[in-house]
């Protein structure tokens, strides 16, 4: 059974809870715009044939990257183009684009100017594939391809056409706007949070849908009656906030904190360890307080099956995507490592996102890649540690300490004679009270120490006072 939370305030937040666990996690904020999904009327501005890319303009500030691998023909320079955000950008760098458009619907994901035609590889029962296949066949115009989603499994034929007629309505529409906007304009924009969570993840096994908010309840309802589905199916819950929230209520607020934290604890008394890089995503495997028994390849082999299944859960509500690193405890039995691929890949189907699994390396580390689609949890809700500086680590106490003194002494070599004043973070004066009357009385000099929090906790400030 699963319940969806959805929670409004000045920002959007949605949950998926399945038999009590948290399995997804999504927030929207008025002013942090998701664009990934959006399609633009473009305008080529640099074709770099090395590179294999051209960058195109589509008016949000930074010029988007194209691969020309995805382009039918030559682009120039002034070209207009019809591209969708498959990625969006980071740092200094513009969002990825393509030219395979694409419009998901409940039912229908509908590909313009494609020929192909397929069905959710989730959709297993042959003779179903073989439905659902001819149905979009007979019904799709030329140049177009579309993919039969899960939840077209076993649904009627009406309701299925149903939901392709308003996407190429829908693509009516963007076309339209193309031959009457300039370039670059926004052609098309993703729905809301809401509308868009309930598109893609609304099916059967959705009980109960509970909301602080009596208008959102109404616009779950409306959309779910577009596809004819609500009650007695699906249950709704109002959550009135008297004494504790809705994600308070249901423990989604205590398991979006430990999301932020680098340490996962795992039931068997092992832990995963999640650290983000620039360029990967390294997770690190132990079995910290889980001894087990004397065998310890049988340990090995619980353990690592057991972080495989926290794993993909935390990559898909963290968000993480790009090169995965995975540093499993190591198992010198051959079925054991085949064991837990398989267990790792079968929690991975789970995933909407793309996801290819390596194989171990020689040094035994397993290496995946999950689809980036933009921000990761942490890049939404968190921000460079101003203390820091995104490194993880500031000086010791004692490499500070003997910072400060190699300066003071300098001071003194100029011939200061004045009082000396050093500020210093608030957490650090404690620890350089202890040694203000030791330095005071082996420089002569009389020392005041400064608390100011706007330093960072390695960083000090030596000067005369006046």
């Amino acid at each position: 059974m699963i319940r969806i939370l959805i929670s409004v305030d000045e920002e959007t937040r949605i949950a998926l809870i399945e038999d009590g666990a948290l399995i997804e996690f999504f927030i929207e904020r008025p002013w942090m715009k998701d664009i990934v999904g959006n399609i633009y009327k473009g305008k080529v501005e640099r074709v770099l044939p090395g590179m294999g890319a051209a960058f195109i303009n589509i008016g949000i500030g930074k010029n988007g990257f194209l691969p020309l691998k995805d382009v039918d023909g030559k682009l120039r320079v002034g070209d207009e183009v019809i591209v969708q955000v498959a990625r969006e950008g980071k740092d200094l760098k513009g969002p990825r684009l393509t030219v395979k458009v694409s419009l998901p619907g409940h039912y229908v994901l509908l590909l313009p100017g494609s020929n192909r035609v397929g069905v959710s590889r989730r959709i297993s029962k042959p003779s179903e594939r073989k439905r659902l296949k001819e149905l979009l066949k007979k019904s799709l115009p030329p140049s177009f391809g579309a993919v039969a989603r899960t939840v077209a499994g076993g649904e009627d034929e009406r309701v299925i056409l149903g939901d392709l007629s308003e996407l190429l309505s829908l693509w009516g529409e963007i076309m339209e706007k193309f031959y009457a906007s300039p370039a670059p304009s926004l052609l098309y924009s993703e729905p809301p949070l809401i509308e868009k969570v309930l598109r893609d993840w609304f099916s059967p096994e959705v009980e109960e849908i509970c909301s602080d908010s009596l208008e959102a309840l109404s616009e779950v309802k409306r959309i779910l009656g577009k596809w004819g589905k609500g009650e007695p199916e699906v249950k709704f819950l109002y959550h009135n906030f008297e004494t504790i929230s809705l994600f308070e209520a249901y423990g989604v607020e205590d398991e979006l904190n430990k999301l932020l934290l680098r340490r996962v604890p795992l039931s068997c008394g092992g832990e995963i360890v999640i650290d983000r890089a620039e360029a990967l995503t390294v997770i690190d495997v132990n079995t910290s307080s889980f001894v087990g028994g004397e065998n310890f390849e049988k340990t090995a082999l619980t353990t690592n099956i057991e972080a495989a299944r926290e794993i993909a859960r935390q990559l898909r509500l963290r968000g993480i995507g790009g090169i995965v690193i995975i540093d499993f405890i190591d198992m010198r039995n051959e079925k054991s490592k085949e064991i837990l691929i398989k267990e790792l890949a079968s929690e991975l189907k789970k995933d909407k996102r793309e996801v290819e699994i390596c194989s171990f390396s020689p040094l035994g580390l397993l290496e995946l890649t999950r689809e980036r689609e933009g921000p990761d949890l942490i890049e939404r809700l968190g921000m460079t540690c101003p203390y820091c500086s995104g490194r993880g680590w500031v000086l010791s106490e004692d490499t500070l300490l003997m910072d400060i003194k190699r300066r003071l002494k300098k001071f003194l070599m100029l011939g200061e004679d004045r009082v000396l004043e050093i500020r210093v973070n608030p957490a650090f004066k404690a620890f350089l009270d202890r040694v203000k009357l030791e330095w005071e009385e082996a420089y002569s000099k009389r020392i005041e120490i400064i608390e100011d929090a706007t330093l960072s906790f390695d960083a000090f400030k030596i000067k005369t006072k006046i």
